[in-house]
């Protein structure tokens, strides 16, 4: 991957254990790449969780199950 990418690339990764190996963080710094990693819960840079959080609001509200909401459209 590092060869096809543009000159001085900002690599945005997440915190998987992989990614923070040295040898890959080397790697990538040596190749003139900045990397930069995502805070560990990071709600606000993925919208899905809004999705989510509004579901489970409509669950407790209506006191029924994820799946029964599925069925009945209820947050879609």
């Amino acid at each position: 991957m590092l060869p096809k990418l543009p000159e001085k690339a900002v690599i945005v990764m997440d915190n998987a254990s992989f990614h923070k190996r040295q040898d890959t963080r080397e790697a990538i710094v040596r190749a003139g790449h900045t990397l930069l990693f995502l805070p560990p819960y990071s709600p606000d840079l993925n919208p899905i969780e809004q999705k989510w959080a509004h579901a489970k609001a409509i669950r407790r509200q209506q006191m029924c199950s994820i799946d029964d909401l599925f069925k009945l459209n209820q947050f879609i």
